[in-house]
């Protein structure tokens, strides 16, 4: 096989091709992101069709970056092909909820664990921001952006144990966790009770006690996971 010659012809290095700094997001990522928002936000709800002509005329593009944008939505999990080959908001059922949160669980708290016995007692201003952030929000009675905020949370507090493996793993699960627990706090609203949870968390974080870290992130793991089977058992 011919090497190839990466050098000018006056034996300096080519520049490499990359965009400019700045450069403007995709058409598939704008639509991707608009999709994903109105889905964890709730103006798009479980099962709602999501027919790629209609969306192409609602945000002015041609029907290829829905197409990949759909693509991409998929691969999070927040949106699935039906029978007839349409593709539609997911419909969240009992399996859903179970694998997610067993994934969870057997993730997440030992990540949380390794980050307090990394950093010891410290404070953890970002968790601490997006505790407030979802604070304001139970407050104001405006909790469209409270799974966000509560993502937020949580991924500040688990990627400070440092290994990239385990945060790339629980970063997959971020949407699909925003998106159930949405749905359940629509049938069943629990902000205050997981606020409170949350900030026990934090204090066991900035405490530098791991034990009690991994103990109260298993425990509210494993009590959301069963708030929002119910919750979704009790809807049908």
């Amino acid at each position: 096989m011919p090497s190839i010659d990466y050098e000018t012809t006056d034996g300096a290095p080519s520049p490499m091709a990359l965009p400019p700094l700045g450069q403007p997001a995709s058409r598939t990522d704008r639509v991707r992101e608009a999709l994903r928002q109105a889905i964890l936000d709730g103006a798009l709800l479980p099962g709602r069709a999501l027919v790629e002509r209609e969306l192409a005329e609602t945000y002015g593009v041609s029907k290829t970056p829905v197409r990949e944008a759909l693509k991409q939505l998929r691969a999070t999990g927040l949106v699935e092909i039906n029978a007839y080959q349409g593709v539609s908001v997911r419909r969240p059922d009992d399996k859903l909820v179970r694998e997610l949160y067993t994934a969870r669980c057997a993730a997440e708290p030992e990540a949380v664990r390794l980050g307090a016995e990394l950093h010891g007692a410290t404070r953890y201003a970002q968790a601490r921001r997006a505790l407030g952030d979802a604070s304001a929000l139970i407050g104001s009675g405006e909790t469209q952006g409270l799974g966000i905020a509560n993502r937020r949370f949580h991924r500040e507090l688990y990627t400070a144990c440092g290994n990239s493996f385990l945060c790339a793993f629980l970063d997959q699960l971020q949407d699909l966790t925003a998106f159930v627990a949405g749905l359940g706090w629509r049938l069943r609203a629990t902000f205050e009770e997981e606020a409170a949870e949350h900030a026990a968390i934090l204090e066991a974080m900035e405490q530098g006690d791991a034990d009690r870290a991994e103990n109260l992130t298993r425990a509210h793991i494993r009590k959301a996971q069963q708030t929002i089977a119910g919750s979704l058992g009790a809807e049908k």
